[in-house]
This record gives structure tokens, sequence and C-alpha cells, in this order.
């Protein structure tokens, strides 16, 4: 039986009409009305289309000179491939899917983000299968995790704050976007949206529609922090940091400068032989794009700034070592990465946009803790008693739910091969009957806090890291519990509770200490991009004294 769908990549293009003639003007250009190229302007059920393609001429692969060099054998070897673009409109949008390198065509009228705002509305956050980041603020990184099963976001470990997610893969419901051929699909949004798409004209229509329809939809909030830092957008202040950047090429700022490789470009690094730089008026071949080969070019510029040289340069990734096959190409000025400070705030070029580092970081630190801090947790803290100690509580809850229900686990210590000195390793406060770690501390400052943070981060990293730590906590459950509740023994935690006991007020997200909220996350964070675990923070209330106890 043939396949109903065929997968692409849809991108959204912008400032194109969305007429057959519009659509014309707009795309018979550059790559497109190069010799060879057939378009044909048809209908697809009453929508306006153009499908343009050819056959690429045979081209000596870009490895092939150099294998004879090598060998001293002579290699005649050839590869021919094809390429198609197929321009249609819906709704007053007009959309571009592309086909072998038919991408090359439509570089400069894509909408930048469309595929990756998709995504962010519609794949499962708990069902993530690829993320491409770029860190802000700090040393220039792009990290990339894949999970072809799917894990939750949480476990990839995008810090929204000082990271710019740019590619975002993942499973989604196959009924969101109208398709029906299976359950869950599988898509890919950064610039374009790779995902399959019907063969049958109304449906694949229909699936246009829908995309217009989710790329409005609100965000995720599981991925709310993904979109939170945004490009400046004060005119004024961007003239300020161009003409910094300008001072910077011209090498008498003190601008940090640096070559990067644009984010939907780096997959093909490896396919690349050398790179075509267009900024100036005669284009040069380079091994490898060079930061000072960059900046002399921008000097000798007289007639415009370095920075606008770069924002109307390219630079070409191609096969071959002579900068004849391109497979890539971008602005150049999205080549560079570049951070500038204006006072005390710092500013960063990354994909051609500034940023201001650190702009988004209270705001996560707070947005982070309202999802930390329930209200209803998986058991219910008893108040806590004037004058109790940590001990007498932890006893108290057992004597109260049970040990079938909680383990008091305070002051039961046990060795391991690496906490082998004193008295070895308190894994937790408490252990429940859905064996989550309960770590209780009352406190009246960060102090406490942290050492009880402390605690949740060694014991969970010894119960996973460690097979004696392991063993001899399933042991000492058992062994406490009088065999009423038990763990496996190769137990590894899922949840870690953090109980507290705030003195003087409330547990709130806002009343913790500004310290322990940054602490707080930070350890939130670890475990769950390290080892998946939950950590959940749940307020311990006081009891009540009495009026006669008060007097």
């Amino acid at each position: 039986m043939s396949s109903t769908t065929l997968n692409a990549t849809v991108h959204r293009l912008t400032g194109v009409t969305p007429t057959t003639e519009g659509m014309f003007d707009a795309t018979a250009s550059g790559r497109l009305s190069e010799p060879g190229v057939t378009v044909h302007p048809f209908e697809i059920n009453g929508a306006p289309a153009l499908l343009y393609y050819r056959q690429l001429p045979p081209a000596q692969p870009g490895w092939c000179s150099g294998l004879s060099r090598l060998t001293d054998v002579p290699l005649d070897l050839l590869r021919q491939d094809a390429e198609a673009v197929l321009v249609v409109a819906v709704d007053g949008h007009v959309y571009a899917i592309t086909f072998g390198q038919g991408y090359l065509s439509i570089t400069g009228l894509k909408e930048r983000g469309f595929g990756l705002r998709c995504a962010l509305r519609v794949v499962d956050p708990d069902q993530v299968q690829d993320v491409v980041r770029r860190t802000i603020g700090g040393l220039s990184r792009q990290d990339s995790t894949l999970a072809p099963s799917g894990i939750p976001i949480g476990v990839v470990g995008v810090r929204g704050y000082t990271e710019l997610v740019k590619k975002l893969g993942g499973l989604i419901k196959a009924a969101d976007l109208g398709l029906s051929h299976r359950e869950t699909v599988s898509i890919e949004g950064r610039d374009g949206l790779r995902l399959p798409i019907p063969l049958e004209p109304a449906k694949f229509l229909a699936l246009l529609r829908r995309l217009n329809e989710v790329r409005n939809r609100p965000v995720r909030p599981q991925f709310e922090s993904l979109e939170a830092i945004q490009p400046v957008g004060d005119e004024t202040l961007l003239q300020q940091l161009d003409a910094m950047l300008d001072e910077g090429l011209r090498g008498t700022g003190d601008v940090r400068v640096q070559i990067v490789i644009p984010a939907d470009l780096s997959e093909r690094r490896h396919e690349c032989r050398s790179y075509l730089i267009r900024v100036g008026s005669a284009p040069i071949v380079r091994d490898e794009p060079d930061l000072e080969d960059l900046r002399w070019r921008c000097k000798v510029q007289h007639r415009r700034t370095p920075v606008a040289a770069l924002r109307e340069g390219r630079i070409d990734m191609c096969a071959d070592g002579e900068g004849k096959q391109s497979i890539g190409y971008a602005s150049a000025i999205r080549w560079v990465e570049a951070a500038v400070s204006v006072g005390a705030r710092i500013y960063q070029l990354s994909d051609g946009e500034w940023y201001e580092c650190g702009a988004v970081y209270i705001d996560e630190i707070k947005r982070r803790m309202r999802e930390l801090v329930v209200e209803q947790p998986e058991l219910a803290m008893l108040p806590w008693r004037p004058g109790e100690s940590e001990k007498d509580y932890n006893e108290r809850m057992q004597h109260r739910f049970g040990p079938a229900t909680y383990v008091c686990l305070d002051r039961k210590l046990f060795r391991t091969l690496q906490h082998r000195r004193g008295n070895g390793l308190e894994a937790c406060d408490g252990v429940t009957n859905r064996h989550t770690l309960v770590h209780v501390k009352m406190a009246e400052s960060s102090e406490p806090l942290s050492h009880q943070f402390n605690q949740a981060l060694i014991s969970t990293q010894a119960l996973y890291e460690e097979p004696m730590a392991r063993a001899k906590f399933s042991a000492k459950v058992a062994q406490v519990s009088g065999g009423r509740l038990t763990v496996p023994e190769d137990f590894r935690p899922k949840k870690v509770m953090l109980a507290i006991l705030l003195k003087g007020k409330d547990l709130t997200p806002d009343s913790l200490y500004p310290f322990a909220q940054v602490a707080l996350v930070n350890l939130a964070d670890t475990l769950m991009r390290q080892y998946g675990v939950t950590v959940e923070v749940v307020g311990i209330p006081i009891e009540a004294v009495s009026g006669e106890e008060a007097a």
C-alpha cells in the first residue's frame, strides 16, 4: 500500500502577495531563475500554486580530488541531485515546501522561527526528541540533545534565561494537525517545520490552514521559558549597539567578537569543504571563516559601516574546495557573535539580533518557584510543635501515619565507599510508601536550607551512582519499618520532597529567602536534568498554641 504522506519542510514566506503573479514576482529570481529550472503554475483545490523543479547537473563530490591525491588513483566520480519548491497561497498566507536543495532558493523570504513557533505549541512537553540551543551571556556554545524515544523538556535542562532554543523536535498527536494516518507523528521546528504532509490536495490545504492557527496559539506552559528571551526592540538602543559593534570590528572598541556557525547550518558542517565569503566587492574562498579576514573586509568598506556590510553580505558553506557548490548560506552578520556593555547591562549579538543578557533571570526564578512550591503534596505534613526537634518531628510523622506509609530515617545513617568516614550517609529524613524521599528542615535563614538542599543532591547522587548505597538504603528502610515498608534493592528515587518550616512566616514562592530561591531552583534543575528526579517543596505549618499554653 502506497504512503498517504510525504516528509517535507514547510516554510512560511513574508512579504509575498498571495496570488500567482505575486508569488512569481517574489520567487522567480536568484537560484530559481537559473537555467534548467522549470516553473509550473497551477491550482491545488482552487489555491494558487507554483512548482519549481530541476535536475541539477552532475558534480564531483567535494572529497573526490583529495582522495585522488592521497591514493594517486584517478577518480572520475560524479553525483547528481534534484530540487523542487512548491509555493502555495492559502487564506492570505504564502507557504513554500522545499525538497532537496530547494531550501536554498527561499532563504531571504522565509519567516524566521516559524517552524519553532509551531513546534512550541503542539509538541508534547513529555515527548521531546531533539533540542538545539545556544548560550548567551557567557562562553559561546551550542548544545544539542537527541532522545529518539522522547523525554520531558525538564530533563533536557534548558535554562530559559541563558539559552536561546533554535530547534525543537518531538512527538505530537497527529490529530492536532489534522493528520489521521497515525496516532502520533514526529515534527521538527526551526525556521521551517519538518513534518509529514498529506498527499491528498484537500487534506494538504487543511494542514496549511491548521499551521496558521497553531502559529497563533499561546505557547504551551511548559515551553513558556523557551520564548522568554526576546530580541532588543528599542531602535535607539539598537543603533547604539550597532555603533559599538562597528568600533569593535574596526579594532577600536572594547567588544568581544567571535566567529560562529548559524544554528540552522551547523548540521551541515561535516559536508562543508570551503566557505564562500561575499562581504565587499570581491568574493573570497576560505577553508574556514576567519575573524580577521572579516574585520579587514568590513574596514575597507568606504560607503557602508562594518555592521551594514555584514548585514548585506553573506557566507556560503560549500561542498567543494573551490566555493562553487553551495549547500547553505546565511547573512554574514549571523556568522558573528559579539558582547558589549552599556553601563551595568550586557548585550549579546546572536544570529543577527541583539539580546540583553540576564533580562529574564529574575522572572525565570519566580516562575520556577511557583512550579516547585505545591499546596497539595502527596503526604500532608503535620504541624510543627513549638520546641520540637527535627528528630522528634520525623518520629511523630511515622507514629501518626504508620511505618507502612512514612518511615523516619532521620539520623539513620549507613556507610558506602564514598561516604565511609564519620557516621556515613543520611539518605533522607523520611521515605513515603510511594518511595518519595522527604527532607525536613526548620529554618530562620538560608544557611540551614543550604544544608537541606545539599543533602537532597548528595543522597540522590549516591542512590543513582553507588550500588552499595542502594543496597544499604533498601536494607535500612526494611529494618526501621519492621518490614512494613520496603524499597527494591536497585531503588533509585523519582521524587524528592523538601518540607520546610520557615520561622515567623508561611512558606510561599515569594517568602523563601532570595539566596535559597536561587539554590533551590538550581537543585531542582540539576536533579531533573541529570536523573529525571522531580523536586516538590511543601511548607510545614506551625501548631497553634492554646491560650493557656501561651499564658
